[in-house]
C-alpha cells in the first residue's frame, strides 16, 4: 500500500511506471483538495482483462467525509480516465449530499 500524506490510501499501485505513480498522485491530490475536510481516501486498482498489449483498469474508491462513506467504481482501458472518473463521481456524490 502507497500511503500519500495522513489521509490517501493506494493500494495495488505499486506495479505501476514510476512516471505513471507521478502523475496520478498528482491527480489525485488535486482532486483530494476539493474534498475539503475529508477523513480518508481509498484507492484500489484491479487488474482486469490484462492481455499483452491492452489492460482494463478497473478504480474502486472510497471517501469518508463528515461520518458520512462514498464510494465509487469505473473500469476503463486509460488508467488516468478511470481515475478522473471515479474521483469526479465521488465529488458529485459529497456536493450532492451538502444540498439535502
Amino acid at each position: 500500500m502507497i500511503q500519500l500524506g495522513e489521509r490517501i490510501q493506494l493500494s495495488n499501485f505499486e506495479e505501476l511506471q514510476p512516471g505513471e505513480l507521478t502523475i496520478l498522485k498528482k491527480m489525485i491530490g488535486n482532486h483530494a483538495n476539493k474534498f475539503y475536510d475529508f477523513k480518508k481516501l481509498h484507492l484500489t486498482l484491479k487488474d482486469i482483462h490484462k492481455k499483452e498489449k491492452s489492460q482494463k483498469y478497473q478504480i474502486n474508491a472510497m471517501l469518508e467525509v463528515n461520518n458520512k462513506i462514498y464510494e465509487s467504481e469505473s473500469t476503463h482501458f486509460n488508467l488516468f480516465f478511470t481515475i478522473n472518473e471515479v474521483l469526479d463521481r465521488l465529488k458529485r456524490q459529497v456536493e450532492e449530499a451538502k444540498d439535502l
